[in-house]
Formats: structure tokens, C-alpha cells, sequence
């Protein structure tokens, strides 16, 4: 009976798992002489319905739970009988009742022409409230900037164009300074082929998405994988570092020392061999594979397998020719960094890394923000795969005569397209902006001229957030990791050994916990 429950168990984890492979600021002073734009990422507005203002996408929970209520006698059926492959349907059914209202049609417009992101541009009194040549600069005050993520990226270009012209003509200014993070990447990079660099001054490239991301590539090209201690890598990544996050992750041990993280994988392994096939080519490329955007975050060595797996007769010429643009774009995105910064326009890579990839995809081991692939937002570094550092004879690739590599061994910053223009911030996840990753931003756009990674005494090429959320040199004795890599006891009596080790941690946080708790009543 316990291990049939223990079954049962890891294979509702297992098909959310197999799902889940399918994402304040204050800075120095300074006058504020030119606005700051910030292209947020993907999906940082949700879609929602013009008429009503419902939220479609993400999905709400009602309608998470209404979709798989339907579904759920047929899955929990077909788990029961071990029946994978008659998953097909309710699965597929599932996702059309959560996904249907962002669908697009063959040539990669949406369906539903009444739905639009919430996200609508800032009056002039609100870009003037934030922009003040006379009054100090802080990040509070960047002109936020959001997008539909399913349309093509050069529409999307156009659509930031004259988003650009009007924050100009609103504050007078020639010029602008702009972060484009994550799938702002992107929108920044088709608007640079587009519309080239009279309007910028500087960019700051956070985390960004222009040359792809793993995740997206492999699960588009259908190359899933599962492995037990990535995914409580992960998982522990995801948890934090704070007295909860040292519960979940002790939590999550014991599961992995008592095997089910092992049944899960494995669960999900089976389930993606039996059943996912049909929904992957059915319902997921239906549903995904039509969204012009999703296509600008794969990356340019997994574009033309992808296609032929996920689209191939699913689409029109008008829809390649929709992705292929920017696809093209990421071929060019070195030369046109290059150009900008031949013509004085500051430009700085900001690349983030904690851990490892999702762990359901062949890649799941490179280096990455928990989303973005670390050599990805670099344009080029080199990295190590997580939990396997270069080993001590390891060579920087480039001689250039500086030390490149990261003390932590992960990364080789000689590779990148611009060693001397990127940085890289260890323990800040894809989606985390800490107020001091902001005020390095901020120093870069006071810097004048073209910032490099000599610039400042306290942002070197190789930097860590700490605990405290400081942002202070990577060095051995500041060296942390938010990642706990598991390891798993050799024999019956290590792995009690590790339990009880878990149990005790999990009891000890918890009564700190409580403490926490009194002392703030």
C-alpha cells in the first residue's frame, strides 16, 4: 500500500514536472539629464480581455482548476492503470480550456482580437513625474515599458519606436538610456536593426534573451531529459535563501534521499515516451508553436531543427517569414553591439547565473539565471556546467593578457563577444532585481563615455549578491552559492544518516521561524 501511494504520488509530480519544462531600486544621485526606459520581459504584463479586464494569460486560478477538473477522471484514470498513452486527450484537453483565449492562427495573429497585454503607455504627466533634469536620479524613476510577447519582433520594434518618440516629445530630451531585460533583449535588438542608434544614448543589456534560451530551444526541438539531482539543484535554487527556503530545501532532501525524486523522474521519463508525443505535436504546437514571439527566445543553433519538429506544415510563408526575421537578427546582434559602440553609445552586458537550467530538457545542466543560459546572455562566454567548475588546469581561451576566468571556475568571460563590456552577477535570479544590481546600472549610465570592466573599484568583471543583497566582488572569500547540490547516501544506513541530518535542520529553522514570528508581533 505505502509504495503504491509513494507511485501515485511521484506521478502527479512527475506530470507537473514534465508541465514545468514548458518562466524597490534607490542608486546614487545624479541630475537626471536623460530618461530611462525599461523594456521589461516576457510576459511582465499579463494578456488580458480589452472588454472585461479578465486576466487570460497566465492563466488564473479558476481557470487552471475548472480546466483540469474537466480533465482529471480521464488523467487520474489512465495514472491509475499506468495507461500513459491514453493521456492524449485529457491532457490535450486541459491545455485548450488554459490556453485557448492566446492562440493564434496559421499566420501567427491571434484569434481573439478583443485580447491585448494590461500594460498601457505612461500619460505625460506620469513620464514628467519621473522625469526631472534637475531632481537626483534613482531607478524609481525609469519609464517603465511593456509589450504583447506573442506578436513578431518587428512589429514589436515599431511598436517601441514610437514609444521612443513620444517619451522624447513628451520631455523634450534627444536622447534616451535604456535597460532591455530578458525578452527586452530582444525587442531592443530588432529595434536597433530597425531604427539603428539616433535615439539612444546607453543600453544595458540585463539578463538578456537576444541570442536564446536553452529551455525554449529544446523544448521546441523536442529534446526532453530528466535527472534527479538537477532537479533538486534546482529546486533548491528556486527555494531562497532565507529560514524558509532552509526548510524547503532540507524538506526536498529527505524526498531525495528516500527515492522519490528518483520515482518522479523516472515517472516523467515514461510519461513523456507514452503520452506526450501526440499532445506535444497536437495541442502544444497548436497552442505554442503559433506565437510569433516564443520564437525569438530559441536559440540560432536549435532554429532550424525546432521548426521542422514543432511547426513543419502547421504554418504559412507569412509565419516564417514573421520568425525568420528575427532569427536573422540574432546572427547579427554581435555587429550591431559593435556598431553602437563605434559610435559612442555606451553599451554594457549584464549576464546573470545561480544554477543549473529546467531540469527537463537535454541542457538542463548549463549554466544559467534559472531561465537564461549564462553563455547566451553573454553573447559567447564559455561556461562550466553547474556543479562540474573547469578543473585547475584549465586555460582561458583568449590570452588578451587579463585574467578572465572566474574564481569559481564557471566561467571563461575571454570567450564572450565583449569581455571588456560584460559582467557577470553571480546569485541574482532571471526575474530578481536587487536595489544594488540597480545602482550598478546606475553608475553605468553616469559613466562617461563607454563603460568597461576597469571602470569601477567596486564592480569588477566578476561580482555576487550576498545574502544581505550587497553586490560585491566574486572573490573566494565572498564565494557563495544559493544552490544546494544534493548528495544522495551510498547505502541504507548513510541515507538515514542524511535524513535525520534533514529532519533536524527542517525543526531548528522552524522554531527560528517561530521566533521571527513573536519577535515581529
Amino acid at each position: 500500500m505505502k509504495k503504491t501511494l509513494s507511485r501515485a504520488t511521484a506521478a502527479l509530480l512527475a506530470v507537473c514536472l514534465l508541465f514545468g519544462a514548458l518562466p524597490a531600486f534607490s542608486s546614487a544621485a545624479k541630475k537626471n539629464e536623460t530618461p530611462v526606459i525599461f523594456i521589461a520581459g516576457f510576459v511582465s504584463t499579463p494578456t488580458v480581455d480589452k472588454e472585461t479586464g479578465d486576466r487570460l494569460f497566465p492563466p488564473d486560478r479558476d481557470t487552471i482548476v475548472n480546466a483540469l477538473k474537466d480533465a482529471a477522471g480521464d488523467i487520474a484514470k489512465s495514472a491509475l492503470k499506468r495507461d500513459w498513452a491514453s493521456l492524449d486527450e485529457p491532457l490535450s484537453r486541459a491545455l485548450y480550456g488554459m490556453f485557448d483565449p492566446i492562440r493564434c492562427d496559421e499566420n501567427g495573429v491571434p484569434y481573439n482580437s478583443a485580447t491585448d497585454t494590461s500594460y498601457v503607455w505612461p500619460t505625460a504627466d506620469e513620464i514628467l513625474a519621473k522625469y526631472d533634469p534637475e531632481r537626483g536620479y534613482t531607478s524609481e524613476n525609469n519609464i517603465y515599458y511593456s509589450f504583447d510577447w506573442r506578436l513578431d519582433l518587428r512589429t514589436l520594434a515599431a511598436q517601441f519606436a514610437d514609444f521612443a518618440d513620444y517619451v522624447c516629445s513628451v520631455t523634450g530630451a534627444e536622447k534616451l538610456n535604456v535597460i532591455a531585460s530578458s525578452m527586452g533583449a530582444c525587442v531592443l535588438s530588432a529595434y536597433i536593426d530597425g531604427f539603428g542608434y539616433a535615439r539612444l544614448n546607453k543600453c544595458v543589456f540585463l539578463s538578456g534573451a537576444f541570442q536564446g534560451a536553452s529551455v525554449a530551444g529544446d523544448a521546441f526541438a523536442g529534446r526532453f531529459s530528466f535527472d534527479g539531482e538537477t532537479l533538486v539543484a534546482f529546486l533548491s535554487a528556486a527555494t531562497g535563501r532565507d529560514l524558509k527556503g532552509e526548510v524547503l530545501d532540507a524538506l526536498i532532501d529527505i524526498l531525495y534521499q528516500q527515492g522519490v525524486v528518483g520515482d518522479v523522474v523516472e515517472l516523467a521519463a515514461e510519461i513523456n515516451a507514452k503520452a506526450m508525443g501526440p499532445v506535444y505535436a497536437g495541442a502544444l504546437s497548436t497552442i505554442f508553436g503559433r506565437i510569433p514571439g516564443f520564437w525569438a527566445l530559441i536559440p540560432y543553433d536549435r532554429y532550424d531543427e525546432a521548426k521542422e519538429n514543432f511547426i513543419a506544415g502547421r504554418v504559412t510563408d507569412e509565419f516564417y517569414e514573421k520568425i525568420d526575421y528575427f532569427h536573422g537578427v540574432q546572427g547579427r546582434v554581435p555587429g550591431l553591439i559593435q556598431t553602437g559602440i563605434d559610435s559612442g553609445v555606451g553599451i554594457s552586458i549584464l549576464s546573470k547565473y545561480c544554477t543549473s537550467g529546467i531540469p527537463a530538457v537535454e541542457s538542463q545542466t548549463n549554466l544559467t539565471d534559472m531561465v537564461v543560459d549564462t553563455m547566451y546572455s553573454s553573447v559567447g562566454a564559455v561556461t562550466a556546467p553547474i556543479n562540474r567548475p573547469f578543473g585547475g588546469d584549465y586555460r582561458q581561451a583568449v590570452d588578451d593578457g587579463k585574467n578572465r576566468l572566474s574564481c569559481d571556475g564557471y566561467i571563461d568571460a575571454s570567450t564572450a563577444a565583449f569581455p571588456d563590456y560584460t559582467w557577470f552577477l553571480k546569485n541574482v535570479k532571471h526575474t530578481v532585481h536587487p536595489a544594488s544590481q540597480m545602482a550598478f546600472i546606475d553608475a553605468l549610465f553616469a559613466f562617461e563615455g563607454q563603460p568597461d570592466v576597469t571602470s569601477f573599484a567596486a564592480y569588477p568583471q566578476f561580482l555576487i549578491c550576498t545574502k544581505a543583497d550587497d553586490l560585491v566582488p566574486l572573490t573566494p572569500d565572498t564565494d557563495e552559492s544559493v544552490t544546494v547540490n544534493p548528495v544522495r547516501g551510498k547505502n541504507a544506513f548513510e541515507r538515514f544518516r542524511f535524513i535525520l541530518r534533514d529532519w533536524k535542520t527542517v525543526f531548528e529553522k522552524l522554531f527560528a521561524l517561530l521566533k521571527e514570528t513573536i519577535k515581529m508581533k
